[in-house]
């Protein structure tokens, strides 16, 4: 099978979606597939609407001969392959990871809404953000929609009007364990974009009030590229990631690889699946986000926290990840 995966973002750019499409990437030509991946590369400096088309012209050569277009988002990448694969007829994927929509409003108004309810409660869109909310129904519209989380997909299904049966979810890789190694400071990993969606000014407030009674806890922030980022998990204390709401965080996952004990927000995709294992706070309460942080900051709080990290066992590779790709395209488009 010709397979092509357009991503905004490929190693060594740093995010998950890069690693993602390193990954799926790397598993298609395990298991015998052709795969080309274009990327923006350069063209990323580009003005929006010119980086648009220039991107679908360098995406319409390989889609002409490809039997799916994989596109890694959908808007920046899925826009112009939805363009291209509506002329060469290729069947196109359109893999959700956040939404592009509700990221956009939150930077604008830092109006912060849990994704579950964003599109109840926002206030009046702007002209340019009623444009990507019909735009981003137009794109949905044109290919078999992949989301990592039921969460997602039951979100957007009926503000974008979307055919249950075009739809899939698959989860996201969760690789193999890790070895740990045992803390040397109470140091939290919190190292994320600095968007409004991750919920800085809560986060920074929170470990403020927790500090007043653990002066010894520490928060480490910053971009890092994924090997130097599992270094550190390797030896950390905890990691948190009490964003707004994170629709598939692969920051937990890896965390968990480590069985390091986590904060994650609870309107988070995984949240009914991980909360077993971490712990769950409502990430537009101080309060409640400082009294996790001083929990885990006590003997006896960590201990619970790191049993409960340790009963993680489920692994899933990208081969996994692959093999359903590779079914929801023969299923839906060669069949």
């Amino acid at each position: 099978m010709r397979l092509v995966i357009a991503t905004g973002i490929y190693p060594p750019d740093v995010g998950g979606p890069a690693y993602y499409a390193e990954g799926l990437a790397a598993a298609f030509k395990k298991a015998g597939h052709s795969v080309g991946v274009a990327q923006y590369g350069f063209l990323k400096r580009l003005p929006t609407g010119i980086r648009h088309l220039v991107y679908a012209l360098k995406l319409f050569p390989a889609a002409c001969f490809a039997d799916a277009v994989i596109a890694l988002d959908t808007f920046s990448v899925a826009l112009p392959a939805a363009l291209v694969c509506s002329v060469t007829r290729t069947p196109l994927i359109i893999r959700t990871g956040g939404d592009f929509l509700w990221e956009a409003y939150a930077e604008r108004t830092h109006h912060l809404i849990p994704l579950q309810r964003f599109y109840q409660e926002h206030r009046p869109f702007t002209l340019k953000e009623r444009a990507i909310f019909r735009l981003t129904k137009f794109i949905l519209r044109r290919g078999t929609l992949v989301f990592s989380t039921a969460m997602q997909r039951d979100v957007w299904q009926t503000p974008y009007k979307l055919d249950a049966s075009r739809m899939e979810v698959i989860g996201n890789a969760v690789l193999e364990p890790l070895e740990s190694e045992t803390p040397r400071e109470k140091n939290y990993l919190w190292h994320v974009r600095p968007t409004a969606i991750k919920n800085g000014e809560h986060v920074r407030a929170a470990f403020a009030k927790a500090k007043e009674k653990h002066p010894d806890i520490i928060i480490e922030e910053g971009i890092l590229p994924k090997a130097e980022l599992l270094s550190r998990m390797r030896s950390c204390y905890a990691v948190i990631l009490p964003s707004v709401t994170e629709v598939s965080p692969n920051y937990i996952l890896d965390a968990l690889r480590f069985r390091k004990p986590f904060i994650m927000d609870k309107y988070s995709g995984l949240a009914p699946w991980l909360a077993p294992y971490g712990i769950l706070v409502d990430p537009l309460d101080e309060d409640d986000i400082a009294n996790a942080l001083a929990r885990l900051a006590e003997s006896e709080g960590y201990e619970e926290a790191k049993k409960k990290a340790a009963a993680f066992s489920f692994t899933q590779t990208y081969d996994d990840v692959a093999k359903d790709f590779l079914g929801l395209i023969e299923r839906r488009h060669l069949s």
